[in-house]
Order: C-alpha cells, then sequence, then structure tokens
C-alpha cells in the first residue's frame, strides 16, 4: 500500500488525464510508449538535463511513476516571466540546450513511441513533440525547472520543438487568438520574435521558417492521427493550426 495519499493534479492540459501526485512522485496512465519514453528521459538527466522529470517505471496499477517536480505553470493570462521579453529570450535558450541533447540521444531500432516506431532516419532526431508554455514549469530568476509531459516524444524534424515554443511564445497568430492562448495586451512580436531568436542561435528569419515549418507539422499530425490527436481535430486545432500558419506567413515572411 502506497504510505502517501493521491493528490489529483490539475494543470494547462485539455483534458483530465487521470494524473494524481503520491508524495514526491506522479502517477499517470502508461502506454506502449512508456518504455522508450523514460529510457528518453534517463539519458536525458544522466547528461545533466535535470528538468526533465525522474523516470521510476511503472507502480502495482501499471502506472508510470516519475518525480514530481515543484514549480509554477504558464497560469492566464500568462505568468510575468513568459510575458517578458527576457523569459523568451530563456525559452529560446531553453530549446537549444533540448536539440542539441536531443538530436545525440541513442536511439533503440526497436523503440516504440506513440505515433512511430524505431530510430530517427537521416535528417531527424528525438523531439518532445509538445513543447509548449503549458508544459514548463517556472522557478525563480526566470528560469524554467520543469519541462513535463513526453507522451508524444519520437522521431521526426530536429527544429519542431523550437518552432512549436516560439509559435506559442512570440506569439505568431493574430491578436485575438493571442488573447485566447494568455496574452492580456498585443504583444510587441519583432522584439520577441528577436529574443526568442537569440537563445535559440538562430536569426529571426530563420526561426520564423522554422515556425511555418511547425505549423503545418502539427495541422498535419491533428488532421491524420488517431487517438488524442482526434479530440484535437474536433476542437478544430488544425484549423487554427493553418489560420496560424497564414497569418504567421502574411506578416512576418
Amino acid at each position: 500500500m502506497d504510505e502517501y495519499p493521491e493528490e489529483p493534479i490539475s494543470g494547462a492540459g485539455l483534458e483530465d488525464r487521470n494524473l494524481v501526485r503520491v508524495g514526491d512522485t506522479v502517477r499517470r496512465p502508461a502506454g506502449h510508449w512508456t518504455p522508450s519514453v523514460q529510457h528518453l528521459l534517463g539519458d536525458l538527466r544522466a547528461r545533466g538535463f535535470d528538468l526533465a522529470p525522474d523516470p521510476r517505471g511503472v507502480d502495482r496499477h501499471g502506472r508510470e511513476v516519475l518525480s514530481y517536480i515543484e514549480g509554477r505553470d504558464q497560469g492566464f493570462p500568462f505568468i510575468p516571466e513568459i510575458l517578458s521579453d527576457e523569459g523568451a529570450e530563456e525559452l529560446g535558450r531553453l530549446t537549444r540546450r533540448l536539440r542539441e541533447l536531443l538530436s545525440a540521444y541513442p536511439c533503440a531500432a526497436d523503440a516504440r513511441w506513440q505515433c512511430a516506431e524505431g530510430a530517427p532516419t537521416p535528417g531527424e532526431a528525438l523531439q518532445h513533440g509538445d513543447l509548449g508554455p503549458w508544459n514548463l514549469l517556472w522557478g525563480d530568476r526566470q528560469r524554467v525547472v520543469g519541462v513535463l509531459d513526453w507522451d508524444f516524444a519520437g522521431p521526426g524534424d530536429p527544429w519542431y520543438d523550437t518552432g512549436h515554443l516560439a509559435w506559442f511564445t512570440v506569439p505568431l497568430m493574430d491578436d485575438d487568438r493571442a488573447g485566447q492562448r494568455g496574452f492580456p495586451s498585443p504583444p510587441d512580436r519583432h522584439a520577441r520574435l528577436e529574443a526568442f531568436a537569440t537563445g535559440a542561435g538562430v536569426s529571426s528569419r530563420e526561426l520564423v521558417q522554422v515556425v511555418l515549418r511547425a505549423q503545418a507539422e502539427y495541422e498535419r499530425r491533428v488532421s491524420t492521427r488517431s487517438g488524442p490527436w482526434a479530440t484535437f481535430r474536433q476542437m478544430g486545432l488544425n484549423e487554427k493550426a493553418r489560420g496560424d500558419r497564414l497569418w504567421t506567413a502574411r506578416h512576418f515572411a
């Protein structure tokens, strides 16, 4: 019997995913991808990326067990760290660090991911797959202290995570959408784009192209995949991604 009671965890997710806290751990439903994700997390932590949860196997109920990370989530409207240009640059640095680590991950040929199997092919690398403000925790001094929810990890474009996070951080979408996503007033997108690009180690022009690719890829995933992606499709997130991509191309490309 567990020593600690189970405490339901609520956050920025789109639906109740049956996450609970038990002592210093989080328990969540497991899937066929869980062993590969846990190996990835263990490798990242072994190479110094302590922002990833510590993988601790599965419990007697078959749930995935991860270390609990203390921190603040995105809030609504967004917390000041995300709204500041300094916060945008911090998130750019995060993507650069994560991109370098994931590109060097020694993925097994028999790895099983939620939407793919095997190791990355030439030109690909492992990616988080859902790197947005909703999957980050913040600590003191405008620093990210946790990168959560690795269920969508798998092989793909090494720059996808960079483009995906920049999309929602700058943000590259119209003012109405930006307000719905947590910005209380229209942001200075050019300044935030430059700040994020500086952190990510690319030019702002290059970052725009990376975002456009990520928007197109996200639209494709929502339009074609099953499982949770079908829920996203019912919510019209593929159409919203298409609208954001057209807006980005019109205003920044």
